[in-house]
């Protein structure tokens, strides 16, 4: 089987808080978000084996020799000893888990459930970002058990033309409220998370959000609805530079949410550090 694929990130601590995953990115979206950190990923095609992706992130998760992952195949690199490969291969993984990304990882469900089955072989938990827009797979999958945790990025209020102006795409609002339904439903554990960029989503586009997660809250007690994410957006390599919507103004968008849900709603913030060099 060949996978369009997009590259590893061999070990993250951000990408699922509290545990050191490794990301798999598969190729492909069907959104055009204006400010798309993964713009590189949204097209093109690069097919690589399922085996050799494979083969890759067992030597991660094991601390192996990593040949890299270029566009002609496996490249050799560095070599070790057959009794230190050993003692690796048999040793506590280095990651705790697997986490699909994109693009849009459910593009390629297939490619999405033999490689959560290669993470449960290696003991690993395992978690999907998806933008929601195919619902029927994340279904699938849910429905296999192959997925511990669902990061369901929601980029304005669920309803037209809000979210193709957001998205760049007719149509897509149904298909992530679908999503959210889901989710709720299954009773899979799951974050939403909405990055906030000047002006987009709004105030009343957020509050319209957190509204709708509140009453599927009330329609399924038993949700497993970790966080509501507000995360501060930052502009893309190579896009025209702006100012971040301050941390300050991020907390008053939280509040703001928690003042329009009737329901206890557990909204957490997330800005990006400052960093400043000294020679």
């Amino acid at each position: 089987m060949k996978v369009n694929f997009g590259g590893i990130v061999p070990l993250s601590t951000v990408d699922w808080l509290g545990r050191a995953v490794m990301v798999v990115f598969l190729r492909g979206c069907p959104l055009s978000c204006p400010h798309c950190h993964n713009q590189n990923l949204q097209t093109g095609e690069h097919l690589v084996s399922m085996h050799t992706i494979s083969s890759r992130i067992v030597s991660v998760v094991k601390g192996l020799p990593v040949a890299s992952l270029a566009r002609s195949g496996l490249e050799p690199s560095l070599q070790i000893d057959l009794e230190d490969a050993s003692e690796r291969a048999s040793s506590k993984p280095f990651v705790d888990a697997l986490v699909l990304s994109g693009g849009e990882p459910l593009l390629q469900v297939e490619a999405c459930r033999r490689l959560f089955r290669l993470a449960r072989s290696l003991k690993l938990a395992t978690a999907i970002e998806t933008s929601g827009c195919f619902p029927n797979g994340l279904q699938w999958l849910l429905e296999k058990g192959l997925v511990d945790k669902v990061f369901l990025d929601i980029k304005s209020a669920l309803m037209e033309p809000d979210y193709e102006k957001a998205t760049g795409r007719a149509g897509m609002a149904a298909r992530v409220a679908e999503s959210l339904s889901i989710c709720f439903k299954s009773k899979v554990a799951f974050d939403v998370r909405c990055t906030i960029f000047p002006g987009m989503p709004t105030i009343s586009q957020l509050v319209d959000i957190a509204e709708t997660v509140c009453s599927l809250m009330g329609q399924y007690p038993d949700n497993r609805l970790d966080y509501v994410l507000l995360q501060q957006g930052t502009p893309r390599e190579g896009e025209s530079r702006f100012e971040p919507v301050a941390e300050q103004a991020l907390h008053e968008m939280a509040r703001a949410c928690e003042a329009g849900c009737g329901r206890k709603l557990r909204i957490s913030v997330r800005s990006i550090p400052k960093m400043s060099w000294k020679n």
